[in-house]
C-alpha cells in the first residue's frame, strides 16, 4: 500500500461519502461535498502523477484507480439525475449508456490484467478526453442543483444559463463516453477477443 494506492483508497471512500451528503437536505453538507469532490478529482491527478514521478506503478493501482473513478463519477451522475431530484435535472436514460460504457470497459480493463499473457492498453486521448468532460459535467449540474434547491445563493439569475450549459455538456459527455467505448474496442479488438474466449 503506497501513498498512490493510498490515494486512490481514499478517493473510493469519498466516492461513497459524497452522493450521500449530496441528498442532505442541508446547504452546509451540500456545499462540503462540492469541495470533497473537487479534492477527489485532484486526487485522480496527483496518485497517477506520483506514481510515475517515482516508479509506484502497480498491479493493485492499476485496478483500483478506475475503480475509484467509476465509483465516484457514477455515484454522482445516479444522484444528479431525476431519480432523486425528478423536478430539476436531468433524465437517468442520459446516464445508463454512460453507466454501461464505464462498467463494461472496467470489467474487460481487469480481465487484461489477469489474463495468461497480461495485456497493457495505455489511456487513449479519447478517454482522457471522456473523463475530462465528466468532470467539467458534474460540477456544472450541481451549480444548477444548488440554484434551484437555494435561490438566494443565486441573486443574479445564473440558473437558467447554467441550465442549458448543463445539458449541452451532458450531450457532449454522452458523445464522448460513447465513443470512446467504441474506440477501445476498434483499437483492442483481439485482446478483447482473446480474453471473452478464455
Amino acid at each position: 500500500m503506497n501513498v498512490p494506492n493510498a490515494l486512490t483508497v481514499f478517493r473510493i471512500i469519498l466516492g461513497f461519502i459524497i452522493p450521500w451528503l449530496m441528498l442532505q437536505d442541508d446547504f452546509n453538507l451540500r456545499v462540503f461535498a462540492a469541495i470533497l469532490f473537487a479534492i477527489a478529482s485532484f486526487t485522480d491527478w496527483l496518485d497517477g502523477w506520483y506514481a510515475r514521478r517515482y516508479q509506484l506503478i502497480t498491479k493493485l493501482g492499476k485496478i483500483l484507480d478506475p475503480i475509484a473513478d467509476k465509483i465516484l463519477v457514477l455515484g454522482c451522475f445516479v444522484i444528479l439525475s431525476d431519480i432523486f431530484f425528478p423536478d430539476i435535472m436531468y433524465s437517468i436514460w442520459w446516464i445508463i449508456p454512460i453507466f454501461l460504457r464505464e462498467v463494461v470497459i472496467t470489467c474487460y480493463r481487469m480481465a487484461f490484467l489477469f489474463a495468461k499473457r497480461p495485456i497493457v492498453v495505455a489511456a487513449s486521448w479519447s478517454g482522457k478526453a471522456k473523463t475530462v468532460m465528466q468532470m467539467v459535467t458534474l460540477p456544472s449540474a450541481y451549480f444548477y442543483l444548488m440554484f434551484n434547491i437555494y435561490p438566494e445563493a443565486d441573486p443574479v439569475g445564473t440558473w437558467f444559463f447554467v441550465k442549458w450549459l448543463v445539458y449541452f455538456l451532458i450531450i457532449v459527455s454522452l458523445a464522448f463516453t460513447v465513443g470512446s467505448g467504441l474506440r477501445f474496442f476498434y483499437k483492442n479488438w483481439k485482446a478483447v477477443k482473446e480474453v471473452s474466449e478464455f
